[in-house]
């Protein structure tokens, strides 16, 4: 009688590809920690307070999980590892995407500022944020960064159109802040427990 091999942590995933996904998965979690944050900021003190423990919670556990994730990822085949140039290329293309991101970010808050929109603020950042998921699709080769980002812009054009149709100036904050912490927070749990070659679009 024969017993068959024990499967890795995560069979089918590269060593690289499952670091990837224990880092993506503690930055989700830190920024979903950030627009949790944002999205209590018109809420009564003592409830904003709760409602961010919760997610203070949430955020600690999704990075402790993610963390331990990438201790395991010793364990992880090696096949299909990138090259070293096309992981410097990888960093570089990488390392664009973001400052384009807060490049973009940092203008149209100076815009909105000087129009005196600063309310708006909260809802364009999560359309630009969610923008930056799409070219990082691309690059890490995880479609699901696709739903990533067009849930983020949904939340936020959400609350482009709500706020100003109901004259309820919280949702210029609720609406995208708990809106990408949401997104986020999904996204991270995708990428620890969905294996590599799964999607959630096509």
């Amino acid at each position: 009688m024969t017993t068959a091999p024990a499967a890795g942590p995560h069979p089918g995933i590269s060593r690289a590809e499952l670091r990837g996904r224990a880092s993506g998965a503690g930055v989700m979690a830190l920024f979903g920690l950030g627009w949790m944050a944002c999205g209590v900021t018109d809420m009564p003190v003592t409830a904003g307070r709760v409602v961010l423990a919760v997610g203070a919670v949430v955020s600690v556990t999704f990075a402790v999980l993610g963390f331990r994730m990438g201790r395991r990822a010793a364990d992880a085949p090696t096949e299909g590892e990138p090259t070293a140039d096309r992981k410097k290329k990888a960093g570089l293309v990488f390392g664009l995407v973001v400052v384009a991101e807060w490049v973009a970010i940092y203008a149209i808050a100076r815009v909105l500022v000087a129009t005196d929109h600063t309310e708006a603020i909260p809802a364009f950042v999560a359309v630009v944020v969610g923008v930056h998921f799409f070219p990082l699709a691309r690059l890490f080769g995880i479609r699901a960064y696709h739903l990533t980002g067009a849930a983020m812009c949904v939340a936020a054009s959400a609350a482009a159109v709500l706020a100003p149709l109901t004259s309820t100036p919280a949702l210029w904050t609720a609406l995208p802040g708990f809106g990408s912490a949401a997104v986020l927070y999904a996204t991270s749990v995708y990428l620890l427990r969905t294996p590599a070659g799964a999607t959630l679009v096509g």
